[in-house]
């Protein structure tokens, strides 16, 4: 973790709850996970690296109670508690973020995904349709959490249409499908991957990296990525060519295209089309 330059044009946060159910956290002590603050320190490791060679201005690392619920509100949407734009903690403050935490899903009603969060002395989730909007800084988001790119929400307008306009800069949404492994594996790919996205494949070095087959059904680690952006054209270009130091400009984020590995057949989560 690195202090800030005077002008921080490119920054990161990375945010790993890995500490549940003990005094001021949320959900049970079932849920804790020490990994997740070790990929969080491999990802800000990459951008570190990034900072000392002169091509970066700001990595920091908010951890478990750092990782408020509030960082993660656009006061639009929430008036009384949105704080994502807070210096140096929240997510709209950022051009790259990362998380690893416990995710879900529903289609049931609205379409939505939501993070476990790290405080409870603030809102213990954070849900892309009534708490996230992206319209100042940010750019990427990774998202190492169960079923938090999920096809069927995709399919069904979340994401895109819930956190974004036409005129948000935000462009990429990198995440999970279904349910994902955890372990030291995970440590081991983040660090790859971050450190190996700087100028191209920040979307398909992400599905590469993450995705895992197991034998039998129900099991695989089924990585997505979800671009947003005026034309397939566009969006490919940023999947397959962009990076934390080329962030492509994709148009008006007026459509999305989610790219995944067909036949991928996770725990929580329709096995994906070919």
């Amino acid at each position: 973790m690195l202090a800030a330059t005077a002008f921080a044009d490119h920054e990161t946060h990375s945010y790993g709850v890995a500490n549940f159910g003990g005094t001021n956290e949320c959900g049970s002590s079932g849920q804790t996970h020490p990994v997740h603050t070790d990929t969080s320190q491999a990802f800000d490791d990459a951008f570190d690296a990034l900072q000392s060679a002169g091509l970066w201005d700001s990595s920091l690392m908010r951890d478990n109670q750092l990782a408020r619920g509030s960082y993660w509100e656009d006061p639009g949407k929430q008036p009384a508690t949105g704080d994502d734009l807070r210096s140096n903690y929240g997510i709209d403050e950022a051009d790259v973020i990362y998380i690893h935490t416990h995710g879900g899903h529903s289609i049931n009603g609205t379409p939505r995904t939501w993070l476990k969060m790290g405080n409870a002395s603030y809102d213990c989730s954070a849900h892309t349709n009534g708490d996230m909007f992206f319209d100042e800084d940010l750019d990427i988001a990774v998202i190492k959490a169960c079923q938090s790119g999920n096809y069927e929400v995709w399919q069904a307008g979340g994401y895109r249409q819930q956190f974004s306009n036409s005129s948000s800069q935000f462009r990429m949404w990198n995440a999970f499908h279904g349910n994902s492994s955890c372990g030291n594996h995970v440590t081991r790919y983040v660090d790859r991957y971050a450190s190996n996205s700087t100028y191209n494949g920040v979307g398909e070095n992400w599905i590469d990296e993450a995705y895992d087959r197991d034998l039998g059904s129900n099991n695989d680690d089924c990585p997505t990525s979800i671009v947003l952006g005026s034309s397939s054209s566009n969006r490919d270009s940023m999947f397959e060519w962009g990076g934390w130091r080329d962030r492509k400009n994709t148009g008006s984020r007026t459509g999305s295209s989610i790219y995944y590995i067909g036949g991928c057949d996770p725990s929580s989560g329709i096995t994906l089309p070919n």
